[in-house]
């Protein structure tokens, strides 16, 4: 069985057993099959979901969540049990099935073949070299693909892990990307000197290209200022960005770069509201602060800009920039602007916010360009409290100023329509998929007290970019499905979601956090309880001119191929790891068939294309087409709203508007990139139907609910006309059990009419009892004594 490991047990051994499930080695989420012949136990396993397991039975234990990759839950305090098996054998299997497997994928036919091919190689050369050397590294024979060198890159692999996860990405995919990188080089130090000349020449400037160990020298104008780097570091609610802020607005020249287009809304406002002028940069959309007596804007005239981080201009030199969460350097998909971010601002002084986890990645980063680092560190204001007992899974318990956290949309209805019918408290929702207008929307209303809307149900969207006035946290779960896996929350995202409970100045001064069923909560005060792990490498990826130089030296080669072979020919220094290239290569292999110019796409793959939306994919595509033959096209083409009839009510789909919207804002994304083919712009006709779309989405949320306050009603009646119907029905039963008791009466007072008749025909009986009468008539009354009454 390609890519999986058998281990073969001594007979005895159960795979139930206690000792053996401590290891870590076995358990359901790694075992695939099981074989018990009369003398042993054989068990399949993935290789890459024990590798950290495996590489961590000869470390010792340091409790739950400890500071290193590997260590929480329960791995640490398997040592003794894991040598007992044979743990470093164990390793040793893992390597060699591991290597089968990274193999196995190298040679798929046609992916490293066309490669070759667009290096210049010829076909039958390429099938070749591919052959010979699969056979050989299967053998053992490749020196780059010993044990050792597969060991140590297990170890990096690890590291790099440690930064996935606290991400979302599987621990998997880093290893498995490290190991196809491994091979890959491994491949080419074997077949340098079999190669064509024109194939060693573009391999050569190949690597030169993909060399991104240096990325502090990409910007030569921030190398000749001096930058004082200041850090604000906090968990939620501590008040650092705040400060931060208060700098940026006291600076003549700075901008704000923001995780979020929410959160560059936010302070554009905040800006504008308190007297500093600020311009608004997003990738879709420019909103001004200034504008002359025409009414025209002055875009030069703000002293400050609010954007995207992806949209901050690194030409311009400002005094302060302001770099909101920089712990997301780590991200493996986004990352890299926040790592360019940092190496390449022209700001006299750069103020970065975020966790205590970066300080020392930033310190080294900062050793690159010869730059100190200034530390400010911030306590929360508000107390965070974890509740002992849960609600026990009992959604009557919910109350006022709660928030419920849950992972999925249909979840978020359905919550929200059970805490609705068991408590009569209205919800507010926010989750990803929701524009991030109509969230800050529903913020509003759950943070008014006089709205009517007293619960949120949310999404971990919640974890940054809103305001809102929460008194407690309530998981759902402490797991998410990330569209492959179900996982564990990471430390970063339970703290960062929990945190948003009580906020500085509110009613809610003391925040609370607790989980639905009370299995959760242990897990969830570990996470609260430990210390955030300290993030080890940075994001990087290369700039648009670094892919547009590799490209030209794989001409014909689709784009897709050219991503996959700058991600593995790419190199790293310590500090760095190279970000996920999936959601670009995703997106490229749509594009392949489209006929578009390298400097066309390269726009296209960095797009907000969302490749498992088939609505949105279908708009890409004819967005790229119309950029390939430079023909106009307008918003109307790729998204069609409903239209309102004052006659009619709309009967709204959210989950096709939800799609529409983003659509509308590619497109004006787009617009920005190809503003002669696309039509943008604040007067725009996307911008407008951008705005009432929104209104839809509205429309369509307050539908949901009227249709659930209708079902209610209609429950509510259907179950009085219920109740109405029973009391009539007991009602008529009694009535009738009352006219069959007087029958009953009747037929009793009939009969005893009857039977003194005839008893009055009987000479005898009439004479006796009529002289048995008369003497009774005749005879003395008597008071009754005082002992008989």
């Amino acid at each position: 069985m390609p890519g999986l490991l058998t281990l073969t047990l001594p007979r005895g051994v159960s795979i139930a057993g206690r000792s053996l499930r401590q290891t870590g080695l076995v358990s359901r989420s790694n075992v695939t099959h099981i074989i018990s012949p009369s003398t042993s136990t054989r068990i399949i396993i993935r290789p890459e979901r024990i590798l950290c397991r495996l590489r961590h039975t000869s470390a010792p234990s340091t409790g739950s969540y400890g500071k290193k990759w590997g260590q929480e839950s329960s791995y640490g305090r398997s040592d003794r049990s894991a040598r007992q098996f044979g743990g470093q054998e164990f390793v040793g299997l893992w390597e060699t099935a591991a290597l089968k497997n990274a193999v196995e994928r190298f040679r798929i036919p046609n992916a490293m073949q066309q490669q070759l091919e667009s290096l210049g190689t010829p076909r039958e050369t390429a099938k070749e070299l591919i052959a010979e050397f699969s056979e050989r590294a299967l053998r053992n024979k490749i020196p780059e693909l010993s044990r050792k060198a597969i060991g140590a890159m297990a170890t990096q692999s690890l590291e790099v892990g440690m930064t996935f996860k606290s991400m979302g990405v599987t621990r998997e995919e880093a290893i498995s990307s490290q190991l196809d990188r491994v091979v890959w080089d491994a491949f080419f130090t074997h077949c340098e000197s079999k190669f064509p000349p024109d194939t060693l020449f573009r391999l050569s400037r190949l690597r030169e290209i993909a060399d991104l160990r240096y990325p502090a020298e990409w910007n030569p104008s921030a190398r000749l200022m001096k930058r004082k780097i200041i850090m604000h570091v906090g968990p939620t609610n501590s008040g650092k960005t705040h400060n931060a802020l208060l700098r940026l607005q006291a600076a003549e020249s700075g901008a704000y770069l923001s995780p979020l287009r929410l959160l560059a809304h936010e302070v554009f406002e905040r800006m504008n509201e308190s007297g500093t002028s600020c311009n608004l940069v997003t990738g879709e959309e420019r909103r001004y602060g200034v504008f002359n007596e025409e009414g025209k804007p002055e875009p030069r005239a703000a002293k400050v800009t609010s954007c995207t981080i992806e949209m901050v201009d690194l030409n311009k030199r400002i005094e302060v920039a302001v770099v909101d969460e920089i712990q997301m350097l780590a991200d493996p998909d986004r990352g890299w602007a926040w790592a360019h971010a940092l190496l390449s601002l022209p700001a006299q002084e750069i103020h970065l916010c975020g966790e205590p986890t970066v300080v020392n990645l930033v310190k080294n980063i900062c050793r690159l360009t010869n730059e100190d680092v200034e530390v400010h560190e911030y306590d929360r204001l508000s107390k965070l409290e974890v509740q002992d007992q849960s609600l026990y899974g009992d959604l009557s318990k919910i109350q006022k100023g709660d928030c419920v956290v849950t992972f999925s949309r249909k979840n978020i209805f359905l919550l929200k329509k059970a805490i609705e019918a068991e408590t009569n408290l209205r919800c507010a929702v926010a989750y990803g998929s929701l524009p991030p207008e109509s969230r800050s929307t529903q913020a509003k209303l759950f943070n008014d007290p006089n709205s009517g809307y007293d619960v949120l149900v949310a999404s971990d969207a919640i974890g940054m970019g809103l305001n809102l006035n929460i008194r407690r946290i309530i998981f759902e779960a402490v797991e998410k499905y990330d569209g492959s896996n179900v996982r564990a929350l990471s430390l970063t995202q339970l703290k960062q979601i929990a945190g948003r409970a009580g906020r500085f100045g509110t009613d809610y001064a003391v925040g609370q956090a607790t989980t639905l069923v009370q299995n959760d909560i242990p897990a969830l005060k570990r996470a609260l309880a430990a210390p955030m792990i300290e993030i080890q490498r940075a994001a990087i990826q290369p700039t648009a001119e670094m892919l547009e130089q590799f490209s030209h030296q794989m001409p014909g080669a689709p784009f897709s191929h050219v991503l996959k072979t700058f991600e593995m020919m790419s190199r790293n220094s310590d500090l760095f790891f190279p970000g996920l290239f999936r959601n670009m290569i995703s997106t490229a292999e749509i594009l392949d068939k489209v006929r578009l110019t390298i400097r066309e796409r390269i726009p296209f793959i960095s797009a907000p294309i969302q490749v498992r939306d088939p609505i949105v994919v279908e708009a890409s595509l004819k967005m790229a087409r119309a950029v390939s033959l430079s023909k106009p096209l307008a918003v109307d083409a790729v998204v069609q709203l409903p239209v309102e009839d004052s006659n009619k009510e709309l009967n709204l789909d959210l989950r096709i508007l939800e799609s529409s919207h983003r659509v509308i804002m590619l497109y004006l994304w787009l617009s920005q990139r190809f503003s002669d083919v696309l039509e943008g712009g604040v007067e725009s006709e996307a911008t407008q139907r951008k705005v009432r779309c929104e209104k839809l989405i509205e429309m369509a949320l307050k539908q949901e609910e009227a249709r659930k306050i209708k079902k209610r009603q209609e429950r509510a009646e259907k179950s009085e006309q219920r109740f109405l119907a029973r009391v009539a029905r007991l009602a008529e039963e009694a009535q009738g059990e009352a006219e069959r008791e007087r029958e009953r009466e009747g037929e009793a007072n009939t009969g005893e009419e009857g039977e003194m008749e005839n008893q009055g025909r009987s000479p005898q009986s009439s004479s006796g009892s009529g002289r048995a009468s008369r003497s009774r008539s005749h005879e003395p009354r008597h008071p009754r004594s005082p002992s008989r009454s």
